[in-house]
């Protein structure tokens, strides 16, 4: 009796984690499109724009071709044999095209997630996700220039064995800030076993300008960060678990504590805080096959989605309550593999984890101050 129990409970345990896959995969699902308005791919970006972050005179810097196969993954050689690069986008003239940025180095690019640190008191800095070959490193830039000419310089590199398999960056100073771990192994074909196996291998990792520790282990492949505008709480974000973690951070000790969790029905990537709002804004993969087509075959079409989500609680209690608001949807034929977005006063910007950056005039009124969607 005993065994035959057993049985039992692994069969049902191993039909309760395909059936978890199946429903995350999203193969219930049908893409639709619904645009907030006018939307266009922006030159000359194609092979990615996996993160994004927005300084407060409107400039947008981009990350783009990452090389998607450090987790694992099977991969189109069109996109692994992309170059890393950096670009610029002004969004207060948002009729133009991207810029790509002269990065000045001699060691392989492959950026991921990206954050800025300006405080006004210092130079503005961008921290860079970079998967090297031999290394995961945060590469820190100096960026100056004007809107017309932005220009970044290298300032230097941050390794520490912490760094595992790192996904994104959240500056919390001009030479400290958070990074979450994704997984442990990399650029092997064990990393496929590793996420098949929900093995909870993930962390996030806090260096303080000299040593890094981890606050939080045992995760199950954490992805993108940000903070409030306060800097009091991180949102993190656990997409297969397709929700958003609201963590109380210690401004002292840089310890997080997670309060609680915002349920979304899609896989979230990357978070990013309105400066003037607090809202939450979002790339995710609505049908998550799809996406992993899209990245084995670069020519297949993975159905693309930008979230904003608008805390309905106090500022010492956010996302408490919540609403959220499906801003652009498309169905693979204009972009693919959304991965971040940013939105500045009626203009939305969407980027992918290995394709196009889609640029979209929001037609319905400002989405900064109304509850409009």
């Amino acid at each position: 009796m005993f065994f035959k129990v057993t049985k039992l409970l692994i069969a049902f345990v191993i039909a309760r984690h395909i059936l978890g896959w199946v429903y995350l995969m999203g193969f219930h699902k049908t893409p639709s499109n619904h645009w907030p308005g006018p939307c266009r791919a922006v030159s000359p970006v194609e092979h990615g724009a996996e993160d994004m972050v927005l300084t407060k005179s409107g400039l947008v810097i981009i990350t783009s071709g990452i090389d998607t196969t450090y987790r694992g993954d099977a991969t189109d050689p069109r996109i692994t044999d992309a170059e890393g690069k950096l670009y610029a986008f002004d969004m207060t003239n948002p009729s133009g095209n991207a810029t790509e940025l002269k990065l000045g180095v001699d060691f392989d690019f492959s950026p991921h997630g990206i954050s800025i640190w300006e405080s006004g008191e210092s130079e503005t800095r961008l921290f860079v996700i970079n998967h090297r070959l031999e290394a995961e490193t945060v590469e820190i830039f100096k960026l100056s220039g004007t809107l017309a000419k932005p220009v970044v310089e290298h300032v230097k590199t941050v390794q520490d064995p912490l760094f595992t398999s790192m996904n994104d960056v959240l500056a919390t100073g001009p030479d400290s800030f958070y990074v979450s771990n994704d997984g442990y192994l990399r650029f092997t074909i064990w990393r496929g076993l590793e996420r098949l196996l929900n093995f909870f291998w993930g962390s996030i990792v806090h260096y303080d300008g000299e040593d890094a520790r981890t606050v939080i282990g045992s995760l199950f492949e954490p992805n993108g960060m940000a903070l409030s505008l306060d800097g009091k709480f991180v949102y993190a974000s656990l997409p297969f678990y397709s929700y958003i973690g609201v963590y109380a951070r210690d401004e002292e000790t840089n310890s997080l504590t997670l309060l609680r969790k915002i349920v979304l029905g899609n896989i979230a990537d990357n978070p990013w805080v309105h400066p003037i709002t607090g809202d939450i804004w979002y790339g995710a993969i609505p049908i998550g096959y799809r996406t992993i087509a899209a990245i084995t075959d670069f020519d297949a079409a993975a159905p693309s989605m930008a979230v904003r989500v608008r805390s309905l609680s106090s500022e010492d209690r956010p996302f408490e309550e919540y609403k959220t608001y499906d801003v652009f949807l498309d169905n693979g034929h204009l972009m693919s593999t959304s991965s971040s977005a940013v939105a500045y006063g009626n203009h939305l910007l969407v980027g992918s984890v290995v394709q196009k950056l889609v640029y979209c005039e929001m037609k319905t009124e400002t989405t900064i101050s109304r509850d409009i969607y």
